[in-house]
């Protein structure tokens, strides 16, 4: 968290201190320059990464009603964690979904072409919460299909309702911004950033993404000499 932030003071059980007015909200947007996630300046370690929280009944633009975190790793049939890497990016707000395409679009210029290319995806999650959104779903998901490319709908995801607990856990309590992480092959979010991607926070974020994509190492166990003692062995008598 930003020592800035609002919410760098985590509650137990992973909770942090809420704020209700949007006055505040903004307030820490300026002294954060929009980050109130700083980015990770390493991969979160396997032994240590949480699972991508649940969030359910969420609207494809291609009329598909999917689930999260299943819907990044479906397509994942080996369940290898280096099998793939998705970036998530989320926003609640225009605000935020301006400031997403600083790491997308990096994201999949590089990543998104050559032999390699299905190891990566991005998926785009935008939150709409309050009555209000619901009933107005129709005109969002018009507008939204007008604003983003054909080839990327598939992938394209919106939630209307309640996501606070998602949110929470995530530590997107500044609604805002715009918030990516990086999830590997089953599910685990191993790296999150927010606000405008830097030069140098995009540069790790793509080195992040390839590390997380690498097979682990074989070991070889080369035969032991039997000219050469161990412990256990006896060398057999010579004549």
């Amino acid at each position: 968290m930003h020592p800035e932030g609002i919410g760098k003071d985590i509650l137990p059980g992973n909770y942090v201190v809420k704020f209700d007015k949007a006055g505040l909200e903004r307030k820490e947007l300026e002294l954060t320059s929009n980050k109130p996630i700083l980015s990770n300046e390493t991969v979160i370690p396997a032994a240590e990464a949480e699972k991508f929280p649940t969030l359910t009944g969420l609207n494809c633009l291609t009329d598909e009603v999917v689930d999260i975190p299943d819907f990044f790793t479906r397509d994942n049939q080996s369940k290898d964690a280096t099998a793939q890497c998705t970036l998530v990016a989320i926003s609640c707000k225009d605000f935020g979904a301006k400031l997403l395409p600083s790491w997308t679009t990096p994201f999949t210029k590089q990543l998104r072409s050559g032999k390699d290319s299905n190891k990566y995806k991005v998926v785009r999650i935008t939150i709409n919460e309050g009555r209000i959104a619901k009933i107005l779903s129709p005109l969002i998901v018009s507008g939204t299909k007008k604003n983003v490319p054909e080839e990327d709908h598939e992938n394209t995801l919106l939630y209307y309702g309640d996501a606070e607990e998602m949110r929470d856990i995530l530590r997107m309590h500044n609604v805002y911004t715009g918030y990516v992480y990086l999830v590997d092959g089953i599910g685990r979010v191993r790296w999150a950033g927010s606000g405008e991607g830097s030069e140098e926070e995009v540069r790790k974020m793509i080195e992040f993404a390839q590390a997380l994509t690498k097979p682990a190492q074989k070991v070889t166990i080369r035969q032991p000499n039997a000219s050469v003692p161990r412990v256990g062995n006896r060398l057999s008598q010579q004549k």
